[in-house]
């Protein structure tokens, strides 16, 4: 198996574990884990498949989505201001990847938990939340 195919089966491995840990009876952990499940499933383009039955090695299949078409631009798409879903600070049941700085938090750190995907370290949220006049 070459360095890519390496990699894939990291990433596939990960995934796994991660959809494995989202039916945890901790809801944090379980919402985490999903989140971040799908988080690197969008990143790398992953599809999943469900077989009829499972193939010799009893495990599923996983396959590389088609490159989707480009969105297109709405006119006066800029007007519209979005708002931010309310984060909630909750300890990292598994560590990740700062939405804000992009530097890692580690496993049972607190940090500040966006719904849809992604959390911030605790001094990161606070400078963004002072920056974006919210908090």
């Amino acid at each position: 198996m070459g360095a890519e195919g390496s990699h894939v089966a990291n990433i596939l491995d990960r995934i796994q574990h991660l959809l494995a840990l989202a039916s945890s009876s901790n809801e944090n952990e379980a919402r985490n884990a999903a989140l971040l499940a799908a988080q690197l499933i969008r990143k790398h383009g992953v599809h999943l498949t469900m077989p009829a039955s499972r193939g010799s090695s009893g495990k599923h299949t996983a396959t590389k989505a088609p490159e989707p078409a480009p969105r297109k631009k709405t006119p006066g798409s800029k007007k519209v201001k979005r708002v931010a879903d309310p984060a909630e600070r909750i300890q990292s049941p598994l560590g990740g990847e700062c939405i804000h700085c992009s530097d890692r938090y580690k496993p049972r750190e607190s940090v500040y938990w966006f719904s849809s995907g992604g959390g911030m370290h605790v001094r990161c949220f606070e400078e963004w939340a002072k920056k974006h006049d919210r908090k």
